[in-house]
């Protein structure tokens, strides 16, 4: 539903708002149904689909003509304390990335709801584990222009990300005597992620063109029977190699260990030309910055959607991104106020 009357939103009211209900990936209940009771208040047609994202349009008009931001509300673990200070806003999520989606969903509240193209803030679901809601919003029809809302930055806007592989490996072997002859299951299994990230691993004079193997969590157990060991690794992929073959190469590598697919996503990048690109890069011009640009050695839902959209795209949102998922995430004040601005100036130039 909608408000009769549409009322501008404040981008740091609503994220002190958001900040101060916790949204861990998988449990964002509460702090989706607040964001759509604000967003319906005003004036959004707000919804939440079968995958749990939540769709806030705002105006009138044809998919294929729609403007789509889309952020996350979902943050990783770790609890920190709200507070306002020093000209900042501390707390979970204040970066990464309620920030960017609270700046949208107030640059956008300041628009005319009649004429101009159909503008939808998506808060999509599960960004920070294996992006199933943008998964399933590839099904969508293509929007005419797309803004990912990440922390780059108040003047940055970000054109590329790495692909990644997220895997789960195990390696089961007959229990045997710790005392005797036999490697266990646990010592094959360190040696081969040894080789993959051995092999794998490649160094660049930048981070985002290397080829980096991260193992995440190590266990072992037994039953008295067979011995298990279990590992959760990622691989970081640049750009000009794809998932598919470095999937294929680390399963040679782990021999006859049993490799079961997590998530895969490949490399992305959109030109700087692009008309997202070049809408923010005159957005930023017109508060006093001057567009800066980066390729990020993470990922993103741009990873996810973009194959299947192919439409004009950039990634923008204010925040400093080395903050994310640290126990310091914290915004300025001053930044999330010109990021608003950014995306009001930006969206208005596609409208």
């Amino acid at each position: 539903m909608s408000a009769a009357v549409a009322t501008r939103l404040d981008s740091l009211v609503l994220l002190d708002e958001l900040v101060r209900i916790p949204s861990v990936t998988g449990d964002v209940d509460d702090a989706a149904a607040h964001l759509l009771e604000v967003a319906a208040g005003a004036g959004y047609d707000a919804t939440r689909d079968s995958a749990g994202n939540l769709l806030m349009s705002w105006g009138t008009g044809d998919a294929e003509d729609e403007i789509v931001l889309l952020g996350h509300l979902d943050t990783v673990p770790g609890e920190i304390a709200v507070r306002h200070h020093g000209g900042r806003v501390h707390g979970r999520g204040t970066v990464d990335a309620k920030g960017p989606l609270a700046a949208a969903l107030a640059a956008v509240s300041r628009l005319s709801r009649d004429g101009g193209r159909r503008v939808t803030v998506i808060a999509a679901s599960d960004e920070e584990g294996p992006s199933e809601g943008a998964r399933r919003l590839r099904s969508r029809v293509a929007p005419a222009h797309l803004i990912v809302l990440e922390p780059s930055g108040w003047d940055t806007i970000t054109t590329g990300y790495r692909g990644c592989l997220r895997l789960n490996v195990t390696v089961r072997r007959p229990c045997a005597h710790h005392a005797g002859r036999h490697a266990g299951a646990a010592d094959v299994l360190v040696a081969r992620l040894a080789d993959v990230q051995r092999t794998m691993t490649t160094e660049a004079a930048r981070a985002v063109d290397g080829v980096q193997v991260r193992v995440n969590t190590l266990r072992a157990h037994d039953d008295g029977i067979t011995e298990h060991a279990e590992s959760a690794i990622e691989v970081r992929i640049p750009a000009g190699l794809s998932a598919d073959g470095s999937l294929a190469a680390i399963a040679e590598l782990l021999g006859d260990a049993h490799v079961a697919v997590v998530s895969a996503c490949e490399p992305v990048a959109v030109p700087r030309s692009n008309a997202v690109a070049r809408a923010l890069a005159r957005a930023i011009a017109t508060t006093g910055g001057r567009a800066r640009y980066t390729t990020k050695t993470g990922t993103s839902d741009l990873n996810v959607v973009l194959p299947a959209w192919r439409c004009p795209a950039a990634v923008y949102g204010p925040g400093d991104c080395s903050l994310d998922h640290t126990p310091h995430e914290s915004i300025a004040v001053s930044d999330l106020r010109r990021g608003t601005d950014i995306l009001e100036a930006a969206v208005r130039a596609l409208r």
